[in-house]
């Protein structure tokens, strides 16, 4: 293949291989294929819109190096996972012998325990600056807030990125502690 004239049908993604051995080695083995699609995604896509002015492998290598970033930094705001556990019994009783059904039903679901969360940030609200809380407000009780991201938040509100992450590192800190 030539790699200045890379094409959708013409690229293969074998030649990704040495890339995917290197980078995804410090990645945890569960997350490993949903990275490798999530990246070869985007490198098709961005050769499909002609985004790749240089060498495809190099270009590649970044789109490999952001996606493993990009993963890891999306799934590090999941503060919590929630989970269910359902217990259904229809009127069974071991001891006397009854063989009515009974079931147990799990469920695991990401996400980020908001009212936890909440209880947490408004019992260490002291801790953080007036623009960390403005950010953490805005991003907790507001619907908007809820869907955006810290860095996002602080351009919608006019504050320094700095203050998003400052105060996503502090919340996290108390949320895990």
């Amino acid at each position: 293949m030539n790699n200045n004239v890379a094409t959708v049908s013409n690229f293969s993604i074998e030649t990704l291989a040495p890339i995917f051995n290197y980078v995804l080695r410090g990645v945890r083995y569960e997350d490993r294929e949903e990275v490798k699609s999530e990246a070869v995604l985007r490198i098709l896509t961005a050769i499909d819109q002609n985004k790749v002015k240089k060498d495809v492998f190099s270009f590649s290598h970044t789109v490999v190096q952001r996606t493993v970033y990009d993963y890891y930094r999306k799934n590090n705001r999941m503060i919590t996972k929630r989970s269910t556990l359902v217990n259904y019994c229809d009127g069974a009783d071991e001891d006397r012998g009854s063989t009515i059904d009974y079931f147990s039903y799990a469920t695991e679901e990401p996400g980020y325990g908001l009212s936890d969360v909440r209880i947490d940030y408004l019992n260490h609200i002291d801790i953080f600056t007036p623009q960390q809380r403005k950010i953490l407000n805005f991003m907790l009780f507001t619907e908007e807030g809820i869907a955006m991201k810290p860095t996002e938040i602080s351009n919608h509100l006019g504050l320094d990125k700095s203050h998003a992450s400052r105060a996503m590192g502090k919340l996290k800190q108390i949320c895990q502690g």
